[in-house]
């Protein structure tokens, strides 16, 4: 049988294919894969041993019939690997990392990824420091001046306004903000900056003084009249829309009733 074998035709694009890192590791992973499941239960060696030896008879089988058949097309067969061997002549010339190995390909990946979020992040950083120093600019001229002294009087009468109706309550804690850049420094900045504080200290105030009165009013009892008087209200505004739609069924029901009279005279 191994004459036999010897003497089919073989095709060299297998064994160049396998010797490629990529697919001897992946036969390889595939391999210790079968193994691990072909001994992790005697049933399951079983039955692999028994596909095993079913393929294995096969091939004997029908070895013979194979054997003319092959012997007939065996130019055709080498004809077709001189030309697969070819094409993968022109892989290997064209894409260099087939022949590499994983941890090589892997290595050179992580290297080329790294480049390119760098570059990113360099072609990032150079738009935003561009977009900066035009808003920059743009609040340099006169009526960008303006604009910024205009946020600033504003910021300051609200600020006046949260102290006014929303005050400190004794919950809040004293929180250091960070200094505000001056205009001069950098006015997008600093307006940046103004509005972020407005608006932190207005959610707070506001959170803080609606959590301090819905204390009040539970700790006073008051809670409960509310949604008592709540639900009063509710009642006597279905009553008076009762009311009020009875006057218009009863017109409803004197006019269908005259409209009758009508007609049978």
């Amino acid at each position: 049988m191994a004459t036999e074998v010897a003497q089919l035709p073989h095709l060299k694009v297998f064994d160049r294919v396998l010797e490629l890192p990529i697919v001897e590791l992946a036969l390889a992973k595939s391999a210790e894969t079968y193994s691990r499941v072909k001994e992790s239960h005697q049933l399951m060696h079983w039955a692999l041993s028994t596909a095993e030896s079913s393929v294995s008879i096969a091939t004997r089988q029908a070895m013979p019939i194979a054997m003319p058949i092959a012997k007939r097309l065996e130019s055709p067969i080498n004809f077709v690997d001189n030309t697969l061997c070819f094409g993968l002549d022109k892989i290997e010339e064209k894409v260099p990392l087939v022949k590499e190995k994983p941890a090589q390909i892997l290595e050179k990946a992580v290297s080329r990824i790294s480049q390119v979020n760098d570059l990113i992040l360099i072609q990032a950083t150079n738009l935003r420091d561009i977009s900066w120093n035009t808003a920059n600019h743009i609040l340099d001229t006169h009526y960008g001046s303006v604009a910024v002294r205009g946020i600033d009087s504003t910021a300051v009468a609200v600020d006046k306004l949260i102290d006014r109706y929303f005050p400190a309550t004794e919950e809040e804690k004293p929180l250091a903000d960070e200094p505000i850049n001056t205009p001069e420094e950098d006015k997008l900045l600093h307006t940046l900056q103004t509005v972020g504080h407005l608006s932190n200290k207005a959610a707070r105030r506001v959170y803080l003084n609606i959590i301090n009165h819905l204390d009040t009013i539970k700790k006073d009892g008051l809670l409960k009249a509310y949604v008592n008087s709540l639900v009063e209200f509710l009642r006597l505004t279905k009553y008076l829309h009762t009311v009020n739609e009875k006057p218009q069924v009863n017109g409803e029901k004197k006019q269908e009733s005259q409209e009758e009279k009508e007609k049978s005279e």
